[in-house]
Protein backbone atom coordinates (compact mmCIF):
# COMPACT_ATOMS: atom_id res chain seq x y z
CA UNK A 1 0.00 0.00 0.00
CA UNK A 2 2.93 2.40 0.75
CA UNK A 3 4.58 1.71 -2.43
CA UNK A 4 1.14 2.80 -4.20
CA UNK A 5 0.92 5.72 -2.72
CA UNK A 6 4.68 6.66 -3.07
CA UNK A 7 4.25 5.96 -7.02
CA UNK A 8 1.07 7.98 -6.94
CA UNK A 9 2.51 10.84 -5.13
CA UNK A 10 5.48 10.70 -7.81
CA UNK A 11 3.09 10.63 -10.63
CA UNK A 12 0.87 13.91 -9.24
CA UNK A 13 4.16 15.97 -8.94
CA UNK A 14 5.37 15.22 -11.96
CA UNK A 15 1.94 16.23 -13.70
CA UNK A 16 2.18 20.02 -11.58
CA UNK A 17 5.52 20.71 -11.90
CA UNK A 18 4.57 19.74 -16.33
CA UNK A 19 1.52 22.04 -15.92
CA UNK A 20 3.43 24.74 -13.79
CA UNK A 21 6.23 24.32 -16.56
CA UNK A 22 3.55 25.28 -19.03
CA UNK A 23 2.02 28.04 -17.96
CA UNK A 24 5.84 29.83 -17.03
CA UNK A 25 5.47 33.23 -18.85
CA UNK A 26 7.26 32.91 -22.49
CA UNK A 27 6.76 29.63 -22.51
CA UNK A 28 4.18 29.01 -24.73
CA UNK A 29 6.02 31.62 -27.17
CA UNK A 30 9.03 29.85 -27.23
CA UNK A 31 7.63 26.58 -28.18
CA UNK A 32 5.61 28.35 -31.52
CA UNK A 33 8.64 29.76 -32.32
CA UNK A 34 10.26 26.15 -32.49
CA UNK A 35 7.67 25.23 -34.78
CA UNK A 36 8.05 28.23 -36.84
CA UNK A 37 11.84 27.40 -37.39
CA UNK A 38 11.36 24.12 -38.90
CA UNK A 39 8.65 25.13 -41.52
CA UNK A 40 11.46 26.55 -43.03
CA UNK A 41 13.17 23.45 -43.27
CA UNK A 42 13.48 22.51 -46.96
CA UNK A 43 12.40 19.11 -45.62
CA UNK A 44 8.91 18.51 -46.38
CA UNK A 45 6.35 16.85 -44.44
CA UNK A 46 4.25 15.49 -47.23
CA UNK A 47 7.15 14.78 -49.96
CA UNK A 48 6.68 13.68 -53.57
CA UNK A 49 7.61 10.07 -55.12
CA UNK A 50 9.83 11.99 -57.43
CA UNK A 51 9.96 10.07 -60.59
CA UNK A 52 11.46 12.68 -63.23
CA UNK A 53 14.95 12.56 -64.44
CA UNK A 54 17.32 15.12 -63.29
CA UNK A 55 18.27 17.73 -63.21
CA UNK A 56 14.74 18.90 -61.73
CA UNK A 57 13.14 21.92 -60.02
CA UNK A 58 10.09 20.52 -57.34
CA UNK A 59 8.28 21.61 -54.65
CA UNK A 60 8.92 20.21 -51.44
CA UNK A 61 6.07 19.41 -50.39
CA UNK A 62 3.47 17.40 -52.70
CA UNK A 63 0.59 19.49 -52.02
CA UNK A 64 -2.61 17.76 -53.46
CA UNK A 65 -0.92 15.86 -56.45
CA UNK A 66 -2.93 12.58 -57.08
CA UNK A 67 -0.42 10.27 -57.91
CA UNK A 68 2.27 11.38 -54.99
CA UNK A 69 4.31 13.15 -58.37
CA UNK A 70 5.14 16.63 -56.80
CA UNK A 71 4.60 19.61 -59.02
CA UNK A 72 7.23 20.90 -61.15
CA UNK A 73 8.55 24.61 -63.18
CA UNK A 74 6.68 23.44 -67.10
CA UNK A 75 6.04 24.77 -70.10
CA UNK A 76 2.09 25.31 -70.69
CA UNK A 77 0.99 22.61 -73.53
CA UNK A 78 3.07 20.08 -75.66
CA UNK A 79 5.79 21.38 -77.17
CA UNK A 80 7.92 25.12 -76.65
CA UNK A 81 5.56 27.42 -75.39
CA UNK A 82 6.67 30.70 -73.71
CA UNK A 83 3.78 30.53 -71.38
CA UNK A 84 4.68 28.42 -67.70
CA UNK A 85 2.83 27.19 -64.81
CA UNK A 86 3.51 24.09 -62.40
CA UNK A 87 2.76 21.12 -63.62
CA UNK A 88 2.66 16.96 -62.10
CA UNK A 89 6.44 16.27 -62.35
CA UNK A 90 6.59 13.35 -65.31
CA UNK A 91 8.27 10.51 -65.06
CA UNK A 92 9.07 10.97 -68.70
CA UNK A 93 10.82 14.62 -67.89
CA UNK A 94 11.26 16.87 -70.96
CA UNK A 95 9.24 19.93 -70.37
CA UNK A 96 8.79 19.95 -66.47
CA UNK A 97 12.77 19.93 -66.75
CA UNK A 98 14.89 22.81 -65.16
CA UNK A 99 18.15 23.40 -63.79
CA UNK A 100 19.76 26.53 -61.87
CA UNK A 101 22.65 28.15 -63.04
CA UNK A 102 24.49 29.58 -60.01
CA UNK A 103 27.15 31.19 -61.70
CA UNK A 104 24.17 33.43 -63.97
CA UNK A 105 21.71 32.76 -61.37
CA UNK A 106 19.13 31.82 -64.00
CA UNK A 107 16.49 29.03 -64.00
CA UNK A 108 16.85 27.72 -67.83
CA UNK A 109 14.99 24.78 -69.47
CA UNK A 110 16.66 21.35 -69.98
CA UNK A 111 14.41 20.08 -72.97
CA UNK A 112 14.84 23.37 -74.91
CA UNK A 113 18.36 24.76 -75.15
CA UNK A 114 19.43 28.47 -74.58
CA UNK A 115 16.18 29.27 -73.10
CA UNK A 116 15.88 30.45 -69.13
CA UNK A 117 13.12 31.77 -67.41
CA UNK A 118 12.14 35.29 -67.44
CA UNK A 119 9.73 37.86 -65.35
CA UNK A 120 8.89 40.34 -68.76
CA UNK A 121 8.94 43.41 -68.21
CA UNK A 122 11.12 43.92 -64.52
CA UNK A 123 9.26 42.41 -61.34
CA UNK A 124 5.89 42.98 -59.47
CA UNK A 125 3.68 40.38 -57.16
CA UNK A 126 1.41 38.45 -59.37
CA UNK A 127 3.46 38.23 -62.34
CA UNK A 128 3.22 35.06 -64.53
CA UNK A 129 7.04 34.32 -65.97
CA UNK A 130 8.26 33.14 -69.46
CA UNK A 131 10.46 30.98 -71.22
CA UNK A 132 12.25 33.14 -73.59
CA UNK A 133 16.17 33.28 -74.89
CA UNK A 134 18.80 32.98 -72.39
CA UNK A 135 20.33 36.98 -71.86
CA UNK A 136 22.71 36.63 -68.93
CA UNK A 137 22.83 40.24 -68.50
CA UNK A 138 19.48 40.56 -68.16
CA UNK A 139 18.57 41.23 -64.49
CA UNK A 140 14.49 39.84 -65.73
CA UNK A 141 15.79 36.54 -65.54
CA UNK A 142 17.82 36.45 -62.56
CA UNK A 143 17.06 34.23 -59.55
CA UNK A 144 18.55 33.87 -56.08
CA UNK A 145 17.85 30.57 -54.63
CA UNK A 146 18.41 30.75 -50.71
CA UNK A 147 19.46 27.18 -49.77
CA UNK A 148 17.40 28.17 -45.76
CA UNK A 149 14.19 28.24 -47.30
CA UNK A 150 14.27 26.78 -50.64
CA UNK A 151 12.62 30.14 -52.30
CA UNK A 152 13.44 31.12 -55.40
CA UNK A 153 13.46 35.35 -55.41
CA UNK A 154 14.35 38.01 -57.77
CA UNK A 155 17.55 39.68 -57.30
CA UNK A 156 15.73 43.46 -57.87
CA UNK A 157 13.26 42.35 -55.03
CA UNK A 158 13.85 39.99 -52.08
CA UNK A 159 10.32 40.56 -50.66
CA UNK A 160 9.27 38.09 -53.33
CA UNK A 161 9.60 34.48 -54.28
CA UNK A 162 8.41 32.27 -56.93
CA UNK A 163 5.31 30.42 -56.02
CA UNK A 164 2.47 28.08 -57.30
CA UNK A 165 -1.45 28.91 -56.76
CA UNK A 166 -3.29 28.06 -54.02
CA UNK A 167 -5.86 25.70 -55.98
CA UNK A 168 -4.91 22.75 -59.05
CA UNK A 169 -6.59 22.23 -61.83
CA UNK A 170 -6.92 19.01 -63.92
CA UNK A 171 -4.64 18.60 -67.03
CA UNK A 172 -5.48 15.76 -68.55
CA UNK A 173 -4.31 13.22 -66.19
CA UNK A 174 -2.14 15.06 -64.28
CA UNK A 175 -2.57 18.37 -62.43
CA UNK A 176 -1.47 22.19 -62.90
CA UNK A 177 -1.41 25.39 -60.74
CA UNK A 178 -0.73 28.80 -61.78
CA UNK A 179 3.33 30.09 -61.30
CA UNK A 180 3.78 33.55 -60.22
CA UNK A 181 5.83 36.13 -58.34
CA UNK A 182 4.03 36.70 -54.85
CA UNK A 183 5.25 38.38 -51.45
CA UNK A 184 7.17 35.67 -49.45
CA UNK A 185 5.57 36.72 -46.23
CA UNK A 186 2.58 36.27 -47.53
CA UNK A 187 2.75 33.23 -48.74
CA UNK A 188 2.52 29.51 -47.51
CA UNK A 189 5.83 27.83 -47.27
CA UNK A 190 4.22 25.18 -48.93
CA UNK A 191 3.66 26.99 -52.21
CA UNK A 192 7.14 28.10 -52.14
CA UNK A 193 9.69 25.57 -51.22
CA UNK A 194 11.27 24.48 -54.00
CA UNK A 195 14.14 21.72 -54.26
CA UNK A 196 16.96 21.51 -56.88
CA UNK A 197 18.29 18.26 -58.07
CA UNK A 198 20.98 18.22 -60.15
Amino acid sequence: MKNYNLKYRSLLCLIVFSLSFCKKEGAAPFLENEIEDTAVDVTSANPPILQTPTPVIHLADNLDEQDQLGYCIDTRGRGFNEELHAHSCKASGGDVQFFYNKQTLQICSVEFTGYCIEMPGGVSKGMSLRLVESDTSSSDQKFIYIEDSGEFVPEEDLTLCLAVGETSAAAGKYMSRSLTLEFSSETDVKLKQWVILE
